[in-house]
């Protein structure tokens, strides 16, 4: 749902609808309003739209990595422990980065690693989409926004962060007057492997 849109767009978003009509059915109705008011957008225009909410004069961006770090050296961290997850998957990346939301979630859906899912997933990943819809406060319907809104509940309801509670974000850093989110020093993913700390 959050790759650059081409002719799948569609029976991408009918699976969308049918995931979200069986798991949040009070959500679906209007989501298919806005899906049927989207589909009516030629290819071109799609991409058009994609391009001023991730891109030019973007809303927010789909990096999660720079949506948490900015240009800080973390950043160049996190793309590289990606990186190495992503090979171990057998993830091709394709043209973007590894912190590219589609491939973080696809990640995500392949890792084997449970601990490293649950890193993944809670430190990084929730609190990213959080931030990102901050960035649609002022903006009352988008059809990003409603996807962004649907992806932090199944994110929510899979990583509750048992285990992991030390290091979520402090709630100040989603008032919406930060550029960042920029976390704490004991945020950083592959490199932390909480995981063992948590065991030891």
């Amino acid at each position: 749902m959050f790759r650059y849109p081409d002719e799948h767009n569609v029976e991408y978003s009918e699976e969308f609808l049918k995931l979200c009509a069986r798991e949040f059915p009070e959500k679906a109705y209007s989501l298919k309003q806005l899906f049927t008011d989207h589909s009516l957008l030629t290819i071109r225009e799609q991409q058009e739209y994609y391009l001023k909410t991730f891109d030019v004069q973007a809303i927010c961006y789909l990096d999660i990595g720079y949506v948490l770090f900015g240009e800080d050296y973390k950043r160049a961290q996190l793309l590289v422990n990606l990186q190495n997850e992503h090979k171990k998957t057998g993830i091709d990346c394709g043209s973007e980065l590894g912190d590219h939301l589609p491939n973080v979630l696809t990640l995500l859906s392949k890792t084997t690693d449970p601990d490293f899912a649950d890193e993944l997933g809670f430190i990084l990943t929730t609190p990213a989409i959080r931030f990102m819809l901050t960035r649609f406060k002022n903006i009352p319907t988008h059809y990003y926004k409603e996807i962004l809104e649907v992806l932090y509940v199944f994110l929510q309801r899979d990583f509750d962060g048992k285990g992991l509670k030390e290091y979520a974000m402090p709630e100040e850093v989603f008032n919406g007057d930060r550029d960042f989110v920029m976390s704490s020093p004991k945020s950083v993913i592959c490199d932390s492997f909480c995981h063992k700390h948590k065991t030891n």
